[in-house]
């Protein structure tokens, strides 16, 4: 019979802060039910509004290719970057998009919003060009896959290929360096949502990966 340190030891799961802030994990799939037929016809509805994303990022001689983004929840529609000391709210697509708006608040909680949620489009044969978004190290931001088609792929410098598929979420570390191709004849569709999340699903989610 197993003695019971061993047994309440094994029974111990470590919990959200320590999986976010310490477990040095790149990535961690989360256990979400994505409605993509329900985004994906939304987004129809609103894409002839997206516009060009960090365009004039450049390496080398290269530049972004074939990315765009359009906001959710933020700013405008058409605001795409980053400016956290101004207040974010849904923008003029959101009444395109009443079922993505209505699954974000019921996944997240519409008080735990910190920042934007996008729809994020990198056009067949386009690129997104290696780099980090932040310096310190910690899972964060939370990117959905609406579609992913083949040929498509996330890379983590070090870290591999983060194995996106249609309907997964990925908790992320965007202070590793990363980059996208779209070597496919296809649009590729994903959400970036910027906020909290409960510590339920983070613990859920690495318990699915671990235990």
């Amino acid at each position: 019979m197993m003695p019971k340190l061993l047994d309440k030891l094994n029974q111990q799961r470590p919990g959200a802060e320590w999986i976010i802030k310490h477990s040095g994990l790149p990535y961690l799939g989360l256990d979400l039910d994505v409605p993509i037929k329900d985004i994906t016809d939304e987004w129809q509805s609103v894409k002839h509004l997206a516009v060009k994303h960090r365009d004039s990022d450049s390496l080398l001689d290269y530049k972004n290719t074939g990315w765009y983004s359009l906001t959710l929840h933020g700013l405008s529609a058409t605001i795409t970057e980053a400016r956290p000391n101004e207040e974010h709210t849904w923008t003029e697509i959101a009444k395109h998009c009443p079922k993505t708006c209505q699954w974000f608040k019921d996944t997240f909680d519409e008080k735990n919003f910190r920042g934007r949620i996008r729809f994020m489009l990198l056009q067949p044969g386009g690129y997104i060009l290696p780099h980090q978004d932040r310096e310190r190290s910690k899972l964060q931001e939370i990117n959905i896959a609406i579609n992913n088609p083949d040929g498509c792929a996330f890379y983590m410098e070090n870290k591999g290929i983060v194995p996106f598929h249609p309907g997964s979420a990925f908790m992320l570390d965007l202070s590793n360096k990363h980059w996208v191709v779209n070597s496919s004849k296809s649009e590729r569709l994903h959400m970036i949502y910027h906020g909290s999340i409960s510590d339920g699903i983070v613990e859920k989610s690495y318990e699915n990966l671990y235990y």
